[in-house]
């Protein structure tokens, strides 16, 4: 019997999730269109409309006036100010935050740079801080709904614990209940990539799919996976943490202790470090002399130059591989990609050459489209997936 009721609710949560996206999508759209398009009962269209209702999560109103005979539709769209959503990430060096309405729009946003990233209670107290600036500009309708973190550390999925933050120097640290001190309103935890992976399926690239994985290629590699409309953590939260796979037994040693993992091959600061190897083997290159970046690099690279076209190459093969094992892995409709790797300026080159070939299937590929805000808008994503899929 409990398993019987366990798959009720999981399919529920499934239909919450696949009706508000296609009112998303598609509002104003009818009840009896919602459940053409979905193939869901009537009945269980009533139901789950009725829950987003009282929720606020949607608004309905009458179609206009065409003439014709019979009961008007009622039409359905998503209310926007149904309530406020607030993110934050946490990033070694700086703090974002904001506050978003119920279809993402960022309301308001601050940032601030991180005093001492290795003091798990000085930077969580800068995390409360700002939260506590961000709901001093809200006024008090509509109400603040929840709060969503994201974290570039390993986190207890159970718990909300930091198990580790390798890069700021962190152990076990009860990240989660440090942060709900005081909050007055639902935290959620989780790890970055899979938070944006959340913002992707909500508001950005993955909006038309169930199944996508989020490659976040930036100062470290991750990814996250949403699965069935469910962000997948894993057993112990390690699902997604692909750059700790090692790809070279021989290679430099990685932050987390190991050697050659895929990090130390297509991390930001990994790629600059091996152009300027390459570099002293090539002193007359055009990036010879001027300051080393990912955009320099490209240029370089697009303009013929022999050592960043060998840098660009390398790169290109461990992104590949990157690819390859979170498709094969997952199987997802979609990988999105995004971080500095693929957002720097002159990136195309880089992206012509990561193109998958060789695969039984088309394997559909995109960059993100939630730009500058997806960390903030992914950790807000978290409370919305929470309101639509908790138990009524």
């Amino acid at each position: 019997m409990a398993s019987i009721r366990a798959d009720q609710i999981l399919l529920q949560r499934i239909n919450r999730i696949t009706v508000l996206r296609y009112i998303r999508r598609e509002e104003p759209i009818s009840r009896i269109d919602l459940s053409k398009r979905t193939g869901l009962s009537p009945s269980t269209i009533t139901n789950i409309t009725h829950y987003f209702l009282r929720k606020n999560l949607v608004s309905e109103r009458k179609s206009p006036a065409t003439g014709a005979k019979g009961r008007r539709p009622v039409w359905l769209s998503l209310n926007p100010d149904g309530g406020r959503l607030m993110g934050v990430e946490i990033r070694k060096e700086v703090l974002r935050g904001a506050v978003t309405d119920l279809s993402g729009k960022v309301l308001s946003y601050e940032e601030r740079n991180v005093q001492d990233p290795g003091d798990p209670q000085k930077l969580t107290a800068e995390v409360r801080d700002l939260v506590g600036s961000l709901r001093a500009k809200l006024k008090r309708r509509p109400r603040l709904l929840g709060i969503g973190v994201s974290f570039p550390g390993v986190l207890d999925p159970e718990t909300g614990d930091c198990l580790l933050w390798a890069d700021a120097g962190w152990g076990r640290f009860p990240l989660k209940k440090r942060l709900k001190e005081g909050a007055e309103v639902p935290v959620l935890v989780d790890k970055d990539s899979r938070a944006e992976a959340l913002g992707e399926f909500w508001f950005g690239a993955g909006q038309d799919v169930n199944d996508l994985v989020f490659l976040k290629l930036d100062s470290e590699v991750s990814a996250g996976v949403v699965s069935d409309g469910r962000p997948y953590r894993g057993s112990k939260g390690l699902a997604g943490e692909i750059g700790h796979i090692t790809v070279d037994p021989k290679g430099k040693r990685c932050r987390c202790g190991k050697l050659g993992c895929l990090e130390t091959k297509v991390s930001v600061p990994a790629v600059l470090e091996r152009a300027r190897e390459v570099l002293k083997e090539h002193p007359g290159s055009s990036l010879a002399g001027q300051e080393l970046s990912l955009r320099s690099l490209y240029r370089a690279a697009g303009e013929g130059d022999e050592a960043a076209g060998k840098v660009l190459e390398e790169l290109a093969y461990f992104v590949r591989m990157a690819l390859e094992t979170v498709v094969y892995t997952y199987d997802s409709e979609l990988v999105v990609l995004a971080g500095e790797m693929v957002e720097a300026e002159g990136a195309e080159v880089l992206l012509e050459k990561v193109k998958l070939e060789g695969f039984p299937l088309e394997v559909r590929i995109e960059t993100s489209k939630l730009n500058e805000h997806r960390g903030v808008v992914g950790a807000a994503s978290m409370v919305l997936h929470r309101l639509v899929v908790e138990e009524d």
